[in-house]
């Protein structure tokens, strides 16, 4: 047995403990590695999965959600939460992801006690106790679990577990919420946030991802892989014309690439 074998056995042991469970699905691939054992494990009849489609999420976040139901059969819950109508939440502060995680998973719980379920689970691995995450602080408050986490299980553990099944490489990706493209006291609209979506949206359409557009003062930095560069030039014409329809006078691209967490490396 290799060493993720190992962990996944002891996932499905903690999973076994907890009888019946709430998943909360980002339509990432670490919560769908998470929902996809713990469905193997208890049964469909004890999971419920939900779905928080938030002012954050992207229309591709949500074909993700269309993607994984319709090829798995799942039973997805969808939640519609106005997270700007959160005046903490709308001035983006450092700790923003911490207000925000309070308030999504207060209605996951909310939700779960309708099934007689108090266990909550999100896929937060061990590769995220490395990056500054606030929100952390909220699920540990909530009592929210974090299994993946428990069982040792990194974020490249579970892409090498799911490119061998025959899931299509985008779902591979990582699904992040889109306040993460603004810096922090930035104050955040619904204006802002789709313009951004509709930008990624647009690369993503054209094969290029995984892709994150930034908030520069009167313009955009796009973080890329430093394979999807050449694709990214083979669209630019067409990607001219949208941004400047969005009111975008600069375009840059971040020749550091695709980073995580680049509003908080200078901290």
């Amino acid at each position: 047995m290799n060493s993720l074998d190992k962990k996944i056995e002891d996932l499905k042991i903690i999973l076994r403990k907890l009888n019946k469970v709430v998943v909360a699905f980002s339509g990432g691939k670490d919560s769908f590695f998470l929902m996809k054992i713990a469905l193997e494990t208890l049964g469909k009849e004890n999971v419920k999965i939900i779905f928080i489609n938030s002012d954050f999420i992207s229309e591709n976040d949500k074909k993700r959600i269309d993607y994984f139901e319709e090829k798995y059969d799942l039973d997805i819950i969808v939640l519609d939460i106005k997270v700007l109508d959160n005046q903490k939440i709308i001035k983006n502060p450092k700790d923003r992801c911490y207000f925000c995680k309070s308030f999504i998973f207060d209605n996951i719980i909310d939700k779960g006690k309708e099934f007689g379920i108090d266990k909550v689970l999100d896929g937060t691995t061990l590769s995220d106790m490395d990056e500054f995450r606030p929100g952390l602080k909220a699920l540990e408050e909530l009592q929210i679990l974090s299994p993946l986490k428990d069982a040792g299980i990194s974020s490249a553990e579970i892409v090498n577990y799911l490119k061998n099944g025959d899931i299509d490489s985008y779902y591979l990706t990582s699904s992040a919420c889109l306040a993460t493209r603004f810096p922090y006291d930035f104050e955040l609209s619904e204006k802002e946030i789709r313009k951004f979506d509709r930008i990624e949206g647009f690369m993503v359409d054209n094969g290029v991802y995984p892709i994150r557009v930034r908030y520069i003062e009167e313009g955009i930095r796009i973080e890329a892989e430093e394979n999807n560069i050449n694709k990214i030039f083979e669209i630019k014409n067409r990607l001219i014309a949208l941004c400047k329809k969005e009111g975008i006078r600069f375009i840059t691209l971040d020749l550091e690439g695709l980073r995580s967490g680049v509003w908080d490396k200078d901290e």
